[in-house]
């Protein structure tokens, strides 16, 4: 079975988000032998729409005037043609477009995903540009399922389309050739983690699923990341189906329509469930069933979501046959979460809020340390570490990966948009120690747990030079960028620095020289950094910080917090910000 990665977005009837029964049309109603399809629609609305319809609604002269007052943007008519894309979209398929994602604004077709290796990215296509023209045909107005027809053509032909990038207008040719979709893709990253990316809940999906997993357990994975970022939904007996591998035969949702009593769906029984530690990944873009499984495993504390709030589509869709051929997709009914909540226009929210371009790193970062016996899980000593704890899980975090700067900003936001569900401790010599939320909220205790906090320093000029003053001679030869380090704070940057000694205990450290022009690098304005200080600076007798030092320096235009005014108000108003004794050293940071 070949895995492979799965791509950033695709090409769908995206509009079409929807949790649909897998009876389709015949058996979800009649075709009826009315004289005209309004009519069909309106017996159909009167019967099975989940709110009663008012009877403007009902009395509408056209069918177009009848779904447009009744405001339900899930509730469409589709012809023959445009039910078939629909049913394609969830569905493992190849077809022949240039490899994009589209959403529908007022201008025409807006980017929200190019992918990889397509047509498209080759073009210079990028997501937040908006489609207004196809070969001439302007596209605002027109239905998500037309403007994917203008899209589409034949293989080796082209596109030539008219793109609005910020307030410039631009015009591509693209050529179209075959796109590979498939519902369920996989594979083992980090040589321990499953990751599998569910991109709809077709009809196969939970026996793609079932492979995928099958070939990732034979591979001895130890944590797994489901990724349902960007996936709209699909059948609601394909989410019962995944939902069976993580919450076992259980309630996984209540759907309530007009006429019944509330129903309960329970999970399928599977021959086992997942009970590694499991991250969904859930946008924006994750709607309906995909909202039903991310609801269900969090409400069962079964796995950890990371990403954005969801689309808060908790509405069901029913297919019904008309006499043109066409059908008409109908919301009959609202779905709720086991425990009872409500997911319509307020989706499922994450346990931490990661933005899109974070997310892998953030998930690999938490899942690093997953079953590796020589790593501070199985050891009295948890120093170096910090204990990311949600959803039954404690995930360890090794600071000298979140230090890097290729997951530096994903720790970040891992730590800034963390729910009141989750809480983080601090590891050392005897083991965890909470962190309070006060303490939190300044963001570098969890990046440098063990170091003093020596000043806070606002409003500074962007060619700013720091003085460092230690007692006792210094030995020059550990002052070196691997000692003292200027980090912006958000992305994890690291300043170049040239260091020029004083007198035999002061220092002054400035930003260095830009190795293209030569001139001194400025830092950035409203640009909060750490002034870092290790442990590896040494006076000439040999004698090391106790402690890390950190000064937080921000410069001009940079918002103050609450947390940093009132820091500030302890500190004394004197040129010496901070001080801290580290046994025979003791260094003042001057501002």
């Amino acid at each position: 079975m070949k895995i492979k990665t799965k791509t950033l977005l695709r090409l769908k009837v995206f509009l079409s988000i929807l949790l649909i029964f897998s009876m389709l049309a015949g058996s979800a109603g009649v075709a009826f032998a009315a004289d005209d399809v309004l009519s069909e629609v309106r017996s159909q609305l009167q019967k099975y729409y989940v709110d009663p319809v008012a009877a403007d609604v009902l009395n509408a002269s056209s069918l177009d005037e009848m779904l447009q007052r009744l405001g339900d943007p899930h509730t469409r008519y589709l012809s023959a043609e445009e039910y078939q894309s629909f049913l394609d979209s969830m569905e493992d398929k190849s077809f022949y477009g240039i490899g994009v994602m589209i959403d529908v604004v007022a201008e025409g077709a807006l980017i929200i995903g190019v992918i990889e290796g397509s047509p498209a990215e080759e073009a210079g296509l990028q997501s937040g540009d908006i489609i207004t023209e196809a070969d001439g045909q302007a596209l605002a107005g027109l239905s998500l399922e037309r403007i994917v027809s203008y899209i589409r053509g034949a293989e080796g032909s082209s596109v030539d389309l008219k793109i609005k990038r910020d307030n410039t207008f631009l015009t591509f040719s693209v050529i179209r050739r075959e796109i590979i979709d498939q519902t369920v893709t996989g594979e083992k990253q980090d040589g321990q983690t499953g990751y599998i990316a569910i991109n709809s809940f077709g009809l196969i999906t939970p026996a793609a699923f079932a492979d995928v997993v099958q070939d990732l357990r034979a591979q001895k994975v130890k944590s797994w990341i489901i990724d349902l970022r960007n996936n709209p939904g699909g059948y609601l007996s394909a989410a019962l189906d995944l939902a069976g591998y993580f919450i076992g035969p259980n309630t996984a949702v209540h759907i309530k329509d007009r006429n019944n009593p509330a129903q309960t769906y329970l999970a399928a029984e599977q021959d086992y469930t997942l009970e590694q530690p499991v991250i969904f990944l859930i946008n924006e873009n994750s709607a309906s069933a995909s909202e039903i499984l991310a609801a269900a495993v969090q409400d069962y504390h079964k796995a950890l979501l990371v990403g954005n709030q969801t689309y808060g589509k908790g509405t069901v869709q029913n297919i019904f046959d008309l006499s043109d051929g066409g059908v008409l997709k109908m919301t009959i009914a609202r779905f709720y979460s086991p425990l009872g909540n409500t997911i319509e226009k307020t989706g499922v929210l994450p346990d931490s809020a990661v933005s899109d371009e974070e997310t892998l790193a953030a998930t690999r970062l938490l899942l690093a340390a997953v079953g590796q016996s020589d790593n501070g899980s199985n050891a009295s000593d948890k120093s170096g570490y910090v204990q990311f704890s949600a959803q039954g899980y404690n995930y360890e975090v090794f600071l000298s990966q979140a230090r890097q700067i290729e997951f530096w900003p994903a720790w970040g936001e891992l730590i800034d948009g963390a729910s009141g569900a989750v809480s983080f401790q601090t590891g050392g010599l005897s083991g965890w120690s909470s962190i309070p939320a006060e303490i939190r909220s300044k963001r570098w205790p969890l990046y440098y747990p063990d170091y003093l906090q020596v000043g806070d320093l606002n409003d500074l000029p962007l060619d700013k030079k720091f003085t460092v003053r230690f007692q006792g001679k210094i030995d020059w030869q550990t002052v070196n960028a691997d000692s003292v380090e200027l980090i912006d704070s958000i992305t994890g940057e690291r300043v170049p620095l040239d260091f020029r000694p004083l007198n035999e205990n002061t220092v002054q450290i400035m930003p260095g020289l830009d190795s293209n022009t030569g001139i001194r690098i400025k830092l950035k304005p409203g640009t909060t950094y750490w002034l870092v200080l290790h442990q590896s600076l040494k006076d000439i007798n040999g004698s090391s910080l106790r402690e890390g030092a950190l000064a937080v320096a921000r410069t001009a235009g940079t918002p103050l917090s609450a947390e940093s005014m009132k820091i500030q108000g302890e500190v004394q108003a004197r040129e010496v910000r901070g001080q801290a004794d580290y046994g025979q050293t003791l260094l003042d940071l001057a501002d």
